[in-house]
């Protein structure tokens, strides 16, 4: 089973039969499996295996190629070849920038809703947060790139925010897949000290300032991995 398949199995009964749908669900699954690294840098695509890895004629998956790189996922070279975009370190720093300057206030805004609302989120966030711990005590750095991304997006959509969403959807399309070829490299153990439970603190208390002070402290962690791995090749 591929990646993509391992991802997010979807059911063929599941209503997908208007052309727009199923081009919104071949887009869906492959911007998941991109942000949660789960396809590595230069990694070639095509619109020819994208529709036989879900089943689809070869529009939908060109339109979510197309889309995807419009968002900077995706690189289309002049010989229209089809690839995940790589890293520069030029990139990087541009990367960590924009994630510290949008991400933070986004989740101050979780602290912010009804006491009930910030319970469950907190509860989902716990057990998130869970698999996260296990998967790093497994060394395992696919389910920790899975898992990190649905901690933080649980907590960014919690706040129906949706102009600042697409932003930061944006910057972890970019990021994820390298995030993941450096946590492989730099070892899962060198992900002990995170502040996912310091943001589930915040968020059961809240209070927005701290929680914008651990998202903020969290990516600074996470990005200084990624530079400490980075390679220029890359």
């Amino acid at each position: 089973m591929t990646a993509l398949a391992a991802l997010d199995k979807v059911s063929q009964d599941n209503g997908l039969s208007r052309p727009a749908a199923v081009h919104e669900e071949v887009y869906q699954r492959l911007r998941r499996a991109i942000i949660s690294g789960q396809l590595e840098p230069g990694r070639a695509l095509s619109v020819r295996g994208l529709a036989a890895e879900f089943g689809v004629s070869a529009m939908p998956a060109r339109e979510a190629i197309r889309q995807l790189a419009a968002q900077g996922a995706l690189e289309i070279t002049p010989t229209r070849r089809v690839a995940v975009a790589r890293m520069s370190k030029e990139k990087l720093e541009e990367l960590c920038d924009a994630r510290l300057a949008l991400e933070p206030s986004l989740a101050a805004r979780a602290a912010k809703a009804p006491t009930a609302a910030r319970e469950a989120l907190a509860e989902t966030l716990t057990r998130i947060d869970e698999a996260l711990d296990q998967a790093i005590k497994r060394g395992d750095s696919a389910d920790y790139a899975k898992y990190n991304s649905e901690f933080h997006f649980a907590l960014y959509e919690a706040p129906e925010a949706p102009v600042y969403l697409g932003l930061v959807e944006s910057l972890w399309l970019q990021t994820g897949p390298f995030m993941r070829v450096v946590i492989g490299r730099l070892g899962t153990s060198s992900l002990d000290d995170d502040k996912h439970k310091e943001i589930v603190a915040a968020l059961r208390a809240g209070d927005p300032e701290t929680l914008e002070t651990a998202v903020r402290e969290d990516i600074m962690q996470g990005m200084s991995n990624i530079v400490r791995g980075y390679s220029p090749e890359e």
